[in-house]
Order: C-alpha cells, then structure tokens, then sequence
C-alpha cells in the first residue's frame, strides 16, 4: 500500500512550507473562491482554507504550527525571533494557545449554522460606543469611552494574536440598558470588560463600590451586567473586569487594594485591575476553561446580536 501524503495546511492551500507570506494569501483567495458553499463549493473544505489561513496568515501561529509539524522543510517564519520580533505572549500558567480554533458545532454541508463562518472565524468584532448627547452628560460617560478605545486596543493587540480560538466583541449591549465594553469569548468562558480612564492614586474595591480617596466613583454596574450575562448563557462560566487606564504610560498603575475578605474565586465574581493584571488575569482564566481552542458559535452569535442593537 502506498502511504498517503500528510495533510497540512499548507497542502490545504497547496503550498510548500517555504511559502511567502504573499504566496499564502494568494493562495487562500483561490482557495476560499473555489471552496465557498456560495459557489457550490465543499462547506468542510472551505473551513478547513479559512483554518489554514488563520494558522499560517500570523507569523507566530505559523511558527507554532511548524514546530508541531518537525523537521521536514522548515518555514521561513518558523522562528520569529531571528528576525529580531518577539514571540507572542504566552498566557500564564499554561502553553500559549497555538491550536487552531474548531468550531462547535462544525461547519458541515447540509447544516444550518448560526453564523457565517466567515464571521466566525473573525477574532475581532464591533467598536467602542461613542456615546451620544444624553450619554455625555453621564458621570464617567468620556471616561468610560476612552477607556473602551484603549482596552480594545490593548486586548486585539496583546491577547488575540496568541489565542486563535479567542473571539473579542467590543460594545454591547443587554437587558434593562446594560452595556458592556468589551465581552471575551473561548470555550465555554466569558470575560465581561468594563473600562475608565483613572485619575491618579489609589483605588479600593470592595465586590460592590469603587472608591478613590474615599469617594465613590461613577456609577458603575457591572455587577449588574456579569450577572444578566451569566443569565443569558447559563452554559458559560461568565467573570468581569473593570480596568482602571491611568494617565502614565504604565501597564501596573494605578494601584487597587482589596479587603481581605473579599472573595474573588465566585464564578460570577468582578475583579477591578490596571492594564497588566486585566491581561494576566483573563488570559488565565480563559485559557484554564473547558475546551478553550473552540469557539461556541451560537454563543458567539448571541453575543454578536448584543453588539448590533
């Protein structure tokens, strides 16, 4: 019998793993026309192009990816380091996630799915809410804004390109007008994330109220908004973040004391957090869930139906 050749990614788009960077993309649009359910084409085919071209597309994915694969013809991104970019952050406490995402439930021929997959295979959804005339006569309302902007960025450029199954839907909104900046979705998990730009100095947070030398601050309600999300997808383990931006150009400020005896292990509980423990804390806690290289695509529409009203 003759042994069957390995199937790649790269022989998904028909390429050699010394394939340019160029020469992938070109390949993926030949590759999605002909596929495409659109066009007659084959619906596990075409996931299995856009799969490839979102492992092979990022230069640390791709470098994950041959490593996985070993010796043979090694790609010229297989290490990102020698061209003097650093590798993608790792999330803490486990490897970094360079498996590519599978979708739940898979895009077979003959289904009906939630989602177009090339939506959901998009990583990246919506913008930060502008707010209107009313809304800026709310307290916090240019703070909360601003801080949205920066998160976002913060969140598409730190996380994201370490987690391909990762799926980051910015500005929505539920029940009883609760808005939410910022929702992370891996697995069967969920990062609420609400965000300010801090004045300077110390914040404290007790589980309920937000106080800056001694006076509470705004009207924040993302406690309210965590637990009508956990309402709304009772199959996910759902936390949030409010993070604190500070004025200097430092990840770990401001400063956020707690009380003792708060309990920040709840499923449902809120963490308060600068922008370098917002990323320590999420990545753990996404990475760490159940399947956290898939992506619930029903949940994902829900959450994309939350981002569009």
């Amino acid at each position: 019998m003759v042994n069957q050749p390995e199937r790649t990614y790269y022989s998904v788009l028909g390429l050699g793993r010394d394939a340019t960077a160029k020469q992938i993309k070109d390949a993926y649009r030949r590759a999605a026309r002909t596929a495409h359910p659109d066009h007659g084409g084959n619906p596990e085919l075409f996931h299995d192009v856009a799969v490839a071209y979102e492992t092979l597309s990022d230069a640390g994915r791709r470098a994950g990816y041959d490593r996985s694969l070993g010796n043979s013809e090694p790609s010229r991104t297989a290490r990102p380091e020698a061209a003097g970019t650093p590798s993608p952050p790792r999330p803490p406490g486990g490897e970094q996630q360079t498996r590519p995402a599978l979708y739940v439930p898979p895009y077979k021929q003959g289904t009906t799915a939630p989602l177009p997959l090339t939506l959901a295979g998009q990583q990246l959804h919506g913008l930060a809410r502008r707010p209107g005339f009313l809304d800026r006569l709310r307290s916090n309302a240019a703070a909360r804004y601003d801080g949205e902007r920066l998160t976002a960025q913060l969140l598409e450029k730190s996380i994201l390109p370490g987690f391909p199954a990762l799926r980051l839907v910015n500005g929505l909104v539920f029940g009883n007008d609760l808005e939410a900046g910022h929702a992370l979705l891996a697995g069967y998990r969920i990062a609420v994330v609400d965000s300010l730009v801090a004045p300077p100095g110390n914040f404290h947070w007790d589980g309920r109220n937000l106080r800056h030398r001694g006076r509470t601050v705004g009207n924040i309600r993302i406690n309210e908004t965590v637990r009508q999300v956990q309402d709304l997808f009772p199959e996910c383990n759902v936390r949030g973040w409010l993070v604190l931006h500070g004025r200097r150009e430092n990840p770990f400020e401001p400063i956020v004391d707690y009380p003792p005896s708060l309990d920040r292990s709840g499923l449902s509980s809120v963490h308060v957090a600068n922008p370098g423990t917002l990323l320590r804390e999420t990545k753990r806690f996404l990475s760490e869930g159940p399947q956290p290289s898939s992506v619930q695509v029903p949940v994902l529409a829900r959450l994309l139906n939350a981002s569009e009203r």
